[in-house]
């Protein structure tokens, strides 16, 4: 521990003479973002430790990091240095993606599949009309809604709403990976989450679709858009489909580095979805953008459920997934925009409320339905609140299709968002502990046993 902190105090000595060298000697020289990414890796990673010792997940240290010695606060490095990182993020949340997918086993999808679906569905409806019933409701206090007329206003409610269904896989597997946890409230969870990643997409179409015959009058329901969607959605499945059987052919026959793959394999499925969307785009006038993380996701899955390798493809992922998991979540802090954060703080904590409120009772009456084991009705809520990548992705969409409208209501889901991701981790891996199905909550049990046998 001792150490650790002085490595820390070392390591923050050392990048304030190297971030202030322009001032020292009159250096027009820019710093290296290898070197902004390997200051972000050494004290992220220390911060995540502290933060473990006083029981806290790492994930949330790593953030607290980035945004703290990011370009808002402390300001280490500047804004257009964090952009130029921003594309590990793109190959993190590959990663992220192969590991979720792999993580989804049909055999434990199949065993707890009344506890899921009532879940998936229970929650999502209550989410939707409750945080939408909310911001109607207060929507004489929100100064850019107070001129639209009441159609428009349900409209703009139900996009806060239906952001507000959105999780963070990348959170809960970080977590779940942290703590060890194995078990039916993991697997339900993690379940779920992944899922709805998936429903998110649809769902969202749809609600977007239907908004804009409300608030652009003139315009038709745009069935093409939505066919399009699920176009989209098969021919991702069907390409990770046959990305997992590579991955099989790859683990099963080229004794290559597994890390070096991996990334590589990201990296090309982001390329080529770029690639595919702007040449059928220029070519065929055709607005079909293929999903990356939808793709490395359903490779995953195949691996896992398609091949003996699963176990060994989740091990090999998680001796390489700390630095991954360090490089996301820090850069993922350093983005957070403190000046947007300060405009929509205090519309972002209501509806933060209302959300952990609905995701309560969605997930209270969905558990009691079901039936679930004890475990799961109690703690079920709390691996729900989490809100990262996915969310702000939609939110670009918005500003795209309703700009004059959709820059508000940014500004105010980017602080929910931030909130859920700071405490979403926290109240997870509580969750896991409450449990029983961390690493460290068995090993309580199993010395608490020992004791009772010897006494």
């Amino acid at each position: 521990m001792r150490n650790r902190l002085i490595t820390f105090i070392l390591i923050i000595l050392a990048m304030l003479v190297v971030f202030n060298a322009e001032t020292f000697l009159n250096s027009d020289d820019s710093i290296s973002p290898t070197l902004i990414i390997g200051f972000m890796l050494l004290s992220s990673f220390v911060v995540g430790f502290f933060f473990e010792k006083g029981g806290l997940p790492r994930i949330t240290g790593y953030i607290i990091s980035g945004l703290v010695f990011g370009p808002f606060i402390l300001k280490f490095y500047s804004l257009g240095s964090v952009e130029e990182l921003l594309f590990l993020n793109s190959l993190a949340l590959a990663f992220i993606a192969f590991n979720a997918g792999s993580e989804l086993k049909i055999k434990e999808i199949v065993h707890d599949i009344k506890p899921i679906l009532y879940l998936t569905l229970g929650v999502t409806i209550v989410v939707f009309s409750g945080v939408t019933a909310t911001v109607f409701f207060i929507s004489e206090l929100i100064p850019f809604m107070r001129p639209y007329p009441l159609p428009a206003k349900i409209a703009i409610a139900s996009i806060f709403g239906i952001i507000s269904v959105a999780r963070s896989p990348s959170s809960a597997i970080a977590i779940i990976n942290e703590t060890k946890a194995k078990g039916s409230y993991t697997s339900t969870i993690l379940s779920i989450t992944i899922i709805m990643d998936v429903l998110i997409i649809i769902l969202f179409a749809l609600v977007i679709s239907i908004n804009s015959l409300i608030m652009e009058p003139g315009s038709s329901f745009e069935f093409s858009f939505v066919f399009f969607l699920f176009l989209e959605i098969v021919i991702a499945f069907i390409l990770g489909f046959l990305l997992g059987k590579f991955i099989i052919f790859l683990i099963n026959r080229v004794k290559v580095e597994f890390s070096v793959v991996i990334i590589a394999l990201g990296f090309f499925v982001i390329k080529f979805t770029h690639f595919a969307g702007s040449f059928i785009s220029n070519n065929y006038e055709m607005n079909l953008h293929l999903e990356p993380l939808l793709i490395c996701m359903a490779a995953g899955f195949t691996v896992q459920n398609f091949s003996g390798y699963g176990d060994i493809f989740l091990k090999r992922m998680d001796k390489i997934s700390i630095p991954v998991y360090v490089a996301f979540f820090t850069i993922t802090g350093a983005s957070i925009n403190l000046n947007i954060l300060r405009a929509g703080w205090i519309l972002g904590l209501i509806i933060f409320i209302s959300r952990i409120s609905m995701i309560y009772l969605g997930s209270f009456f969905s558990t009691k339905a079901a039936r679930a084991e004890k475990k799961i009705r109690e703690n079920s809520w709390l691996g729900f609140i989490t809100q990262a990548g996915i969310s702000l992705g939609l939110l670009s969409e918005v500003v795209r299709r309703f700009p004059e409208a959709g820059i508000h209501i940014q500004a105010i889901l980017i602080a929910t968002i931030t909130l859920n991701q700071i405490i979403g981790p926290i109240g997870f891996k509580y969750g896991l502990h409450r449990a029983g199905e961390t690493f460290l909550s068995k090993k309580e049990r199993s010395e608490k046993g020992n004791k009772s046998e010897n006494t």
